[in-house]
Order: structure tokens, then sequence, then C-alpha cells
């Protein structure tokens, strides 16, 4: 209850401070109204989230495995709302992601979908209080199934140990990776009918029609490069949790060696975060190509060239990752926030109007932004180097960290 009492404060919190900017803009098409409708939206929103994330952890038996069904619930209805919201806008309205805004805030602002956002999350609320009131402490409404007596020789190795550790994570990423890129890219058919509809649009990139496609595929890369950068530090940090854990010690005092487990998560890291650049400008590229009225098989090539570009990025940060598995712990969420910086600045340039100067402490910005721009060989050779360099000596200072 505790818990929830903190979530709860939270969301309330959410919806004075967001209602109370919005108010505060002295615009006359923002109202107070409005502004409440659209800040309980969200409140509600989270409520909902912490109800299903609080119902997940009664039925299954460890945090990996509610997390994980918690996401899946999640991302299924998201996709699902991102493809009724396209063919059947009134299949959205059994969706209770679309809840929070069929309403249209500051234009309708029907309260009856917020109030059925309410209700359900009671509902769910309270379906997690009965489970955690019939379940024994520690135990879960779902018992774990027994794990099997033998271990495979691949588990026996520590680079298939490691891979066991991280396989949902591994898994589940490539997989969002894949469906966000399919995502983005069935968004160019509509850019390729406003060119062709439009005279005036048709007209400017005359000279060359690929122009838009090409700035707004540089774009989008960012994005899908930002989220598909994640995984792999998810991976390397796993050994920084097992060692804070103090579960690591019980391999290193056998003969597993710190540098196999170094090696293994540097391999892992390198190898997943090299696929799913790579599913990601594969799908971006089916989907755009499919979608588009001109349908080129080309730009698959194209978008494929422009994720591969961003590889060093991939070299970077999980030399970094691996660099602060030797440093106080505060340094590797010093990783995750140099990346969510990087992506903000180059995401936001245009609309927040920033300095040209803050654009260059953009890794993001380091590279060719293809397909708009040619490859550049020298920021990829010293990004990659630099990854090289900080993978090469935090192995080093890996071997002579002691370890618990």
């Amino acid at each position: 209850m505790a818990t929830n009492l903190l979530v709860l404060l939270h969301t309330v919190l959410t919806i004075i401070l967001v209602s109370g900017i919005l108010v505060s803009y002295n615009v006359s098409s923002i109202d107070l109204k409005g502004s409440l409708y659209f800040a309980c939206s969200l409140g509600l929103a989270s409520l909902l989230g912490a109800s299903i994330a609080y119902l997940c952890a009664q039925i299954f038996a460890t945090s990996s495995q509610a997390r994980g069904i918690f996401f899946s619930i999640v991302g299924i209805l998201y996709v699902l709302r991102a493809g009724t919201d396209v063919s059947n806008l009134t299949l959205s309205k059994f969706n209770p992601l679309a809840w929070t805004y069929l309403g249209h805030p500051f234009y309708q602002n029907d309260w009856y979908y917020l109030i059925g956002l309410f209700l359900l999350t009671l509902v769910v609320f309270s379906i997690g209080l009965v489970l955690e009131s019939s379940r024994d402490l520690g135990s879960s409404t779902i018992a774990p199934k027994k794990g099997k007596t033998k271990a495979s020789k691949c588990l026996a190795t520590p680079l298939g140990f490691f891979f066991y550790l991280n396989r949902s994570t591994i898994i589940s990423w490539l997989l969002a990776d894949g469906v966000i890129a399919l995502m983005y890219g069935s968004i160019y058919g509509d850019i390729d009918t406003f060119v062709s509809s439009n005279k005036l649009i048709s007209q400017m990139f005359a000279n060359n029609s690929t122009t838009l496609i090409n700035s707004f595929t540089s774009l989008i890369m960012v994005v899908t490069i930002a989220i598909g950068l994640v995984m792999p530090l998810v991976v390397v940090h796993k050994v920084q949790f097992e060692t804070n854990k103090e579960r690591l010690g019980y391999l290193l005092v056998q003969r597993v060696s710190r540098l196999k487990v170094y090696y293994s998560s540097l391999i892992l890291a390198l190898f997943f975060g090299t696929l799913a650049i790579l599913i990601n400008g594969f799908c971006l590229g089916i989907a755009a190509t499919s979608s588009m009225q001109a349908n080129n098989g080309k730009f698959i090539t194209t978008c494929i060239k422009a994720s591969l570009n961003q590889w060093p990025l991939v070299c970077l940060f999980v030399g970094l990752m691996l660099l602060s598995l030797s440093l106080p712990i505060f340094v590797g969420w010093l990783v995750y926030g140099l990346l969510g910086y990087s992506f903000c600045v180059t995401y936001f340039a245009v609309l927040l109007d920033l300095p040209k100067w803050m654009m260059h402490t953009s890794l993001f910005n380091v590279l060719a932004k293809m397909p708009m721009e040619k490859f550049d060989l020298m920021s990829f050779a010293i990004l990659t180097g630099i990854g090289i360099l900080a993978m090469l000596l935090g192995g080093i200072l890996y071997t002579r960290k002691e370890i618990v």
C-alpha cells in the first residue's frame, strides 16, 4: 500500500503541475477545463500502468518475469492502438491506451473516457489486492516452473551463461526495435502522397525529389539507433548488477577468469547491438518501400547503409559502459545520461532552436547524417577508434578490480 500511495501522490502532483503550467500560458484556447482534462488523462494513464504492474507482481514469481509481461502488455496495446487509429478508429475505443485522447482534450473534453479509465484502474488494482492477500509471503499466484537438473553445454560457457541472463532483454528489445522501425516506415507513404499531391511542394523538390525523404530518414535513424543502443548497454550493465548483488564472485573463484566474463559481455553487446541497427535499417526500408507509391527496392539498401553508418556509436557506448564497470557505480548511469542527452539535443534541435555550439556536443551529430549527407570516413574511424580504446582500457582495469 505504501508503494501504491507513493504512485498516487506522484499522479496527483503530475496533474497539478501539468495543468498549472498549461494554464500559466494565458492562451485563450488552453482553458482550465481542458488543461485539467489533459493532465488527468496523463495521471490516470500512469495509475493504470502502475495497477497493471502491481497485478503482474502478484501473479509471477520473479521481478524479471513481472516486468517482461508488463512491458509486453503495454507494447501490444500500443501497437494495436497505432494500427486501429490508422485503419479503424472505432476499434480504438476498446483499447484503454486510446481512452486518454479519444475524449479530445481542449475540444470536447469527454469525461466518460476518463471515468472508464478510472474504473478500469480500480478493477485491476482490486484484483491485485485480492491476489496479494491470498498468496503466501515471498510466493506468487503462478508457481515458478522447476529448472533443468542438468545445464546444457552452452550454459556451461561464460558466453552462453551471460546470454541466458540477458536473453529476455535481448529478444524483447530486438522485437521492439523491429516494430518501431516498421511503424516509422509506414509514415513514408503519407510523405510521398503529400509531396505528389501538392503542386507547390512538388515544385520545391523538382530538382531532387528525394530531399524530403532523405532528410526525414536521417532524423528517424537517430530515433531508432538511440532506442537500439539501450539494449547493449543493459547487457553490459548486467555485469555491474550481478557484481553489486555479490553473485559474480562465485564464478570467479572457479576456473572462469575475469577476462572471460569481460569479453563475454563485450561480444554479446557488440553482436546484438550490431544486429539491432541492422534490424532497424531493414524494417524501416521494408515498411517505407511498401507504403510509398514509387516502390523502389534500392531504398532498403539505403536504409541499411544509413543504419550501419551509426555502428561506431555502438562501439563507443559499449566501450564507455565497459569502462564504467571498473569505475564508481554512478559512471554507468552517466553513460545512459550521455545517450539521452545526445538524442535530445539532436532530435529537438530545430524545435527548441538550440545554438550551433550545443549541436556539436551531441555524439549523434559527429557522424554524417546519411542518406542526406555523404559517408564521412574520418568521423567513422575516429569514433570507432575511441570505442575500441575504451574497450581495451576497460579490460585492463577490470582484471585488476577487486570483486566480492
